[in-house]
């Protein structure tokens, strides 16, 4: 049975109009999916991000409030097998089609096993969801009971993966540029795009400042109270959050794009450099003698137990390549127990500021695999190697926007 009195708000700032109109929405949604799937199959079904914290944005189009952003949903299974698991999404996803058609919103649907949900390890993704989430089918509130995800239990190197998965839409709007003419759809692209990036460097930040919460609304208010931030960044924060809520383009279509990224750039470098000091607990850290201490950082980051040694030599004998070069054996090694993913991170500033410290670059070429000294090769092995190991669904982006990779 269907509650929807209980869902509470959706919206930051929207009207009852509009939180009614989402309400109507998110209960077709919710029957669509329970006529799909067999009750015996689920635990129980979630809606996460924005509005299932009752955060999320609304756009004024033609004086009609509506919602801005996708629905994102998940549904716990009730630990089925793995190929199980992928039939319930493609019935999902299809029984969805013609709603999401109707309705003009985009639904993700992931789908999890319950026991995979209850012994996962804590992430920003878990906490998040933990303490803003609506249960929109069920009797069991499985991540409510979830002792892990809190917020002490976060690690280090997830908030700076966060700050590198959101900063990588900077990279992603480059290509746009130099690739396309910006019509108006694609300005309002760059400028979403931009808008996450500075969101994720300034959730990152409020982390190693120990200032994070899940809330957006209570993030907002805490990098405002903070007198240690650049105001420049804290008024880039500001907007950004303002624009998530409720988003206005006009100001950001005047701006001159290129310029901007520039202007940008120059800023949230200042702010990647900071987090990664505190994370690899080095005052007087910078962007020529990074990467050696980043790699070497390497051999502790996942921690001392059972688990994390198995982690690391998984890594270690998946990594595709050797480390190029000399350096000391503390760097190899870090190398190599950091894994594609974890090097590939720190590969990430080169790429997007550009940097022309030679000896960051010869490490990035040659994890990389790129022969050449031409930074487009550099940049487009880059984010290849991001849509493979950091984010499946940048093919459809690619594809969307017509972005060529060389």
């Amino acid at each position: 049975m269907i509650d929807s009195n209980s869902w509470g708000k959706f919206t930051a700032k929207g009207s009852q109009k509009v939180e009614d109109f989402i309400r109507r929405m998110v209960e077709e949604i919710v029957i669509v999916i329970a006529d799909t799937i067999p009750e015996k199959q689920y635990k129980c079904l979630y809606m996460l991000g924005g509005y299932g914290r009752g955060e999320g944005g609304v756009v004024i189009i033609n004086g009609q409030e509506l919602p801005h952003n996708n629905f994102d949903l998940m549904l716990v299974a009730n630990d089925v097998r793995g190929e199980k698991l992928e039939e319930i999404k493609a019935q999902i996803d299809s029984a969805l089609e013609q709603l999401k058609e109707r309705i003009g919103i985009g639904i993700d649907v992931s789908v999890i096993n319950a026991s995979k949900l209850r012994s996962s390890a804590c992430r920003i993704l878990w906490y998040d969801m933990k303490y803003g989430h609506k249960m929109l089918l069920g009797n069991t509130d499985i991540i409510a009971t979830c002792q892990q995800f809190k917020l002490r239990n976060i690690p280090a190197w997830d908030a700076r993966n966060l700050l590198v998965n959101r900063g990588t839409l900077l990279i992603i709007n480059d290509l746009i540029m130099k690739q396309h003419k910006l019509d108006l759809e694609l300005k309002k692209v760059l400028i979403r795009h931009t808008v996450k990036s500075i969101i994720g460097y300034g959730d990152c930040l409020l982390y190693f400042l120990g200032d994070y919460d899940w809330s957006y609304l209570e993030k907002q208010k805490r990098m405002q109270a903070r007198s240690d931030v650049n105001p420049d960044f804290k008024k880039l924060y500001d907007d950004a959050m303002n624009f998530r809520f409720q988003p206005d383009y006009e100001p950001f279509l005047l701006k001159d794009f290129s310029q901007w990224m520039k202007e940008l750039k120059q800023l949230l470098q200042n702010i990647n450099l900071l987090c990664e000091s505190k994370r690899l607990h080095r005052r007087k850290l910078d962007w020529d003698n990074y990467i050696y201490i980043a790699l070497a950082h390497g051999i502790s980051e996942a921690g001392l137990g059972i688990k994390a040694w198995g982690k690391r030599l998984i890594n270690y004998s998946n990594m595709q390549t050797e480390f190029p070069g000399q350096a000391p054996m503390s760097v190899k090694m870090g190398y190599k127990f950091l894994g594609e993913k974890g090097v590939l991170s720190l590969i990430y500033p080169l790429i997007a500021y550009n940097m022309r410290n030679q000896d960051y670059r010869k490490i990035a070429r040659g994890y990389l695999q790129v022969k050449n000294f031409n930074f487009e090769d550099l940049r487009s092995a880059y984010l290849k190697k991001w849509g493979h190991y950091m984010d499946t669904n940048f093919s459809n982006l690619l594809q969307k926007y017509d972005i060529k990779l060389k």
